[in-house]
């Protein structure tokens, strides 16, 4: 990775712990890192609990290069149960590894999965908050069977502790901008109520 694409994925990061976790700046900062590492497709997926009671994922946030076909609407890619889909991937992403895999080395049914979506490579990082498994951020390459240097891989796992600050910073200051309105409310409910007594 070049200099500039170390630059680009610092920047990225910068951007989501001081811009926050809105959709806006996601995909911005997942259009800077897809384009700093040369990948198709740069997307999250976050952890949701199935009616079954089963762990399932469900797509988020996505960037694609222009050569690569979005995915972000595919429906096959919502509320998908991951000991089904990908059954070795829950537990390293629970660990705080990633996952690396060659889409032609893949059991079914994610070899087919992979395939429907031209991915020939792909590295998962995983998104923590609070400690526990959020999700994870994706990175697809389309066009060969890439290998994923050490060094690249660090950033990327930096990029994902990334994700979960800014993730975390959101939610806090969606809590304090709800108990700042229930505060006005009350303060404006007091006033009435002393005006009228």
């Amino acid at each position: 990775m070049s200099m500039q694409g170390f630059t680009r994925i610092g920047d990225a990061s910068r951007l989501l712990l001081e811009k926050g976790f809105s959709p806006e700046v996601v995909s911005e900062a997942l259009g800077m890192i897809g384009e700093a590492i040369g990948v198709d497709r740069v997307y999250i997926f976050e952890n949701v609990p199935l009616e079954d009671g089963r762990l399932g994922v469900s797509q988020r946030y996505e960037w694609t290069a222009g050569s690569a076909e979005p995915q972000l609407d595919n429906p096959e890619l919502q509320n998908l149960p991951f000991e089904v889909v990908a059954p070795g991937w829950l537990e390293p992403l629970q660990k705080g590894d990633v996952v690396v895999g060659l889409t032609s080395s893949l059991a079914s049914p994610t070899k087919e999965l992979l395939e429907s979506q031209d991915i020939q490579s792909l590295l998962l990082c995983p998104i923590t908050l609070g400690g526990q498994l959020w999700g994870f951020v994706g990175f697809d390459d389309c066009h060969r069977a890439r290998e994923w240097p050490a060094t690249e891989v660090a950033l990327l796992r930096l990029l994902a502790r990334a994700l979960g600050g800014s993730l975390r910073h959101s939610q806090v200051r969606g809590a304090l901008r709800d108990v700042r309105e229930n505060l006005v409310q009350v303060l404006e409910d007091v006033d009435v109520a002393t005006k009228r007594g």
